[in-house]
């Protein structure tokens, strides 16, 4: 049984000294105590939410320890500790695990833990002119703490990640030491393609001089990786199939935290990261506290476990794309600090549920709307314009392989897993390859319904819908001026049917 007297100071002066004087003289000190708690407790779990999320990843780890770097259930990138795992192309549009994968870049991912030992980064030597890549480091809470890239002009070479206890020189023939405020990062590594198979090939071929490598294992001169390989090397967690999948991609939609389980994920977390981030460090100490109360006495383990049922009901419930961020103009929306989090910690929190890992804002901006002109839902059974006027397509930097792109997504933020032009997103890729019409006066219409527009150059910018509510998510990679400073707005999504 708990102890309650020996729960920590800051823990056990939330239990009145006199909670049962006569004539319940003492109930409103244990009502204002309770409820101070109950507060303290849903903000914790906003704060936290994002990090239960990112350890919860982990567990690929272990699934992945026997079989090395490769695709886990065959559809996302997994890998053991300090390893990289691929995808080869991008990611399937028949997945319902992973909300709102972006259908622009093939993945590559790493979760690390630098608690014993550092880890050895590789950029790419060898990167076509205009190529896009980045290798995104997160820390546990998913704030961006390093953006590496071609849009930030990264040399090829190696580079140290350390963790925050890490004490020592840079190694020779490195770039530099990275510094990880947990011990526990995330690393995301991307390789633009367009959808032809000369392109998926560079993006493959960059992609494979990315990688991650625990620093005892690394040997002088370039590492090699192989996406490929990596891609083929499909594995499932015991009891699970490729044919189970495949029939029912919808058991795969688990969500990644468990309310029911918060509390004690949260303390695992924390107990292989004592450290955090300054702006993280006050809401740990907080969330210490209350684990330590939580585990004092049952009464406030249920106060507890009460309340982070009903903090990830809200916050579920409002984090959507119809109400996440501020105004950006013309109906769209934005976190306008996306990745670079500080003590946000709500829109955070937010965010990882609607698009988790967002790159830094610097590098690339999310604008987002599930309404119409009229501030109705959209519904896949209308039409929806959106016209860029002559020269007003989003303004990236192409010379730092720049990009945009308009990724349909249904209710649940999932692609069409049977898009019937194939298509789950339009922008750069398109323009590129010459598939879109332009009007006379040179603006471009994109077209977006359930059902196929009658008008030949309709189809040709047409973005199918599903058949119920949907999203939208513009994605601008490395954008210029305009698009950081707020200037550059979107055209609106106009219902005219």
């Amino acid at each position: 049984m708990p102890n309650p007297s020996q729960a920590p100071y800051l823990a056990r002066q939330f239990t009145p000294a006199h909670p049962d004087l006569p004539d319940a003289a003492g109930v409103p000190a244990r009502l204002a105590n309770e409820r101070y708690v109950e507060s303290l407790a849903r903000i914790v779990y906003y704060w936290a939410y994002p990090a239960v999320d990112a350890f919860g990843r982990t567990s690929s780890w272990e699934l992945m320890k026997a079989s090395g770097p490769g695709a886990t259930m065959g559809l996302f990138p997994g890998a053991p500790k300090n390893t990289m795992g691929y995808l080869d192309d991008h990611m399937s549009p028949a997945q319902r695990k992973v909300v709102t994968p972006n259908s622009d870049t093939i993945y590559g991912v790493s979760f690390v833990d630098l608690t014993r030992e550092a880890v050895v980064v590789q950029t790419p030597n060898d990167v076509p002119k205009g190529q896009y890549w980045t290798i995104q480091i997160c820390d546990l809470f998913t704030t961006v703490v390093h953006q590496l890239g071609s849009a930030s002009n990264t040399p090829g070479g190696k580079l140290l990640l350390v963790g925050p206890n890490w004490s020592g020189e840079k190694p020779d023939g490195f770039i530099d030491v990275l510094r990880s405020p947990t011990n526990v990062a995330g690393l995301f590594g991307r390789s633009f393609a367009a959808h032809t198979g000369e392109s998926k090939a560079r993006a493959r071929a960059v992609l494979n001089q990315i990688g991650v490598v625990a620093q005892s294992l690394d040997r002088p001169g370039p590492l090699r990786f192989d996406c490929e390989a990596s891609a083929r090397n499909k594995v499932f967690p015991p009891g699970v199939t490729a044919e189970m999948v495949a029939a029912d991609p919808d058991m795969l939609r688990a969500r990644p935290v468990d309310p029911t389980r918060f509390w004690d994920q949260l303390a695992e977390a924390l107990a292989l990261n004592p450290a955090v981030s300054a702006d993280d460090a006050a809401m740990a100490a907080q969330a210490r506290t209350l684990l330590a109360l939580r585990a004092s006495d049952s009464a406030w383990g249920t106060l507890l476990d009460r309340t982070a049922l009903a903090a990830d009901a809200e916050l579920h419930a409002g984090a959507r794309y119809e109400q996440v961020g501020v105004d950006a103009g013309n109906g769209w929306q934005r976190q306008d600090n996306g990745g670079a989090w500080g003590t946000d910690w709500f829109g955070r929190a937010q965010a990882a549920i609607i698009y988790i890992y967002v790159n830094d804002f610097h590098e690339a901006i999310y604008l987002i709307r599930g309404t119409d002109d009229k501030g109705a839902l959209l519904q896949g059974r209308y039409r929806y314009t959106v016209t860029f006027p002559k020269d007003a397509l989003p303004p990236v930097d192409r010379d730092r392989g720049g990009f945009w792109s308009l990724t349909m997504y249904d209710r649940d933020y999932f692609m069409l897993a049977n898009s019937p032009n194939g298509r789950t997103n339009i922008g750069t890729v398109n323009l590129d390859a010459d598939e879109l019409k332009f009007a006379a006066d040179g603006s471009l219409t994109l077209h977006l319904s359930r059902d196929q527009p009658a008008d030949k150059d309709a189809q040709a910018n047409w973005l199918p819908a599903p058949d119920g509510q949907f999203a939208l998510l513009v994605r601008s990679y490395v954008p210029m001026k305009p698009l950081l400073d707020n200037s550059y707005q979107l055209p609106n999504v106009v219902r005219s049917h």
